[in-house]
């Protein structure tokens, strides 16, 4: 019996990624995101490191999944043979009252929901689980997590085979099963057919593309050049004497049209101000929402996540590059 939780509630998230792997080079794609052996727009390049939490074997999410795949039957080319998973919550249950503020997250929340999840995820795919890797160098912690479908048939053989693990009715099962074991941490499942937790997921990466979007800034326009004063005395009396009839000279043509571009070039400029104005607080929203590079590491040096069945070279920091 799950936990009932305030309306408020933050949300379970749990997204089975629909690309399917179907060959190795698309697995170790995935690893190599996972471990962040190649750029990522989303996250900060001075973040923290990838936690290893569990592999199956080998240093790597690839090694993993090739153990596990090693002996399985594959019926043809189109047989799946990995499914990547996140795991994560609102970023509510991480920061709660500084939503806004990504990057941010309590180490002790982040304890006790990636060990749980860990175990739910352990129980889920007892012997299918590749791999589990912590982010936290992300708007909001989650863990990444590889899959193998196998599963054994009467002969007791592994065969692949991602529809016995992941079909529509699997998936809804599994949404279920991690909002109940989230629930002791104050974190719920989606209402079935809601849309708010996928919502909440796509206006989470939407902050992230907005707060790497620096905004465009317009080019104000140089004022008005005034008109060439006239060059000798002959000239200049020679307008005076204009004024003095009431001929309006070139002279004075020239000046009158500079002071009806200077007069739109200051609304010009008020405009652009206007614009800077708006931008800058666009901008001050958006640094609200950029990993916080000092606290984040000063966190994570107080998450002391337990890393079973990890080989201890895959426990060590990654070296420099």
């Amino acid at each position: 019996m799950s936990t009932p939780h305030p309306a408020a509630a933050p949300y379970a998230v749990l997204r089975v990624d629909r690309r399917k792997a179907k060959a190795m080079a698309a697995i170790a794609a995935s690893s190599a995101h996972t471990m962040r052996e190649k750029p990522t727009p989303n996250a900060d390049p001075d973040g923290a490191a990838p936690v290893v939490m569990h592999l199956a074997d080998g240093k790597t999410p690839y090694q993993a999944a090739r153990h596990l795949l090693d002996g399985a039957e594959r019926r043809n080319r189109d047989t799946v043979l990995c499914r990547e998973i996140v795991l994560s919550a609102s970023p509510s249950y991480f920061r709660p009252g500084r939503e806004s503020m990504g990057g941010v997250f309590e180490p002790d929340k982040v304890k006790a929901w990636a060990t749980a999840s860990l175990a739910w995820a352990k129980r889920q795919w007892a012997e299918q689980l590749a791999s589990v890797v912590l982010h936290l160098d992300e708007m909001t912690p989650h863990l990444h997590l590889l899959v193998v479908p196998r599963v054994k048939s009467a002969a007791g053989a592994w065969k692949l085979n991602s529809k016995a693990l992941f079909d529509r009715e699997r998936l809804r099962e599994l949404q279920t099963s991690y909002g109940e074991a989230m629930a002791p941490l104050g974190i719920r499942r989606g209402e079935p057919g809601s849309q708010a937790a996928h919502s909440e997921v796509r206006q989470f990466y939407g902050a992230v593309q907005a707060a790497n979007a620096a905004p465009v800034r317009v080019k104000m326009p140089p004022p008005p050049k005034p008109p060439q004063p006239l060059g000798s005395v002959g000239a200049e009396a020679a307008d005076a004497l204009g004024s003095a009839l009431g001929i309006e000279t070139a002279h004075q043509r020239a000046i009158k049209a500079h002071a009806e571009a200077m007069k739109q070039w200051r609304e010009t400029v008020k405009d652009f101000r206007q614009q800077e104005a708006a931008a800058w607080e666009q901008l001050t929203a958006r640094s609200a929402m950029v990993p916080l590079v000092q606290r984040q590491q000063k966190a994570v040096s107080a998450v002391a996540l337990p890393r079973p069945n990890t080989p201890a070279a895959a426990q060590r920091p990654r070296a420099p590059r």
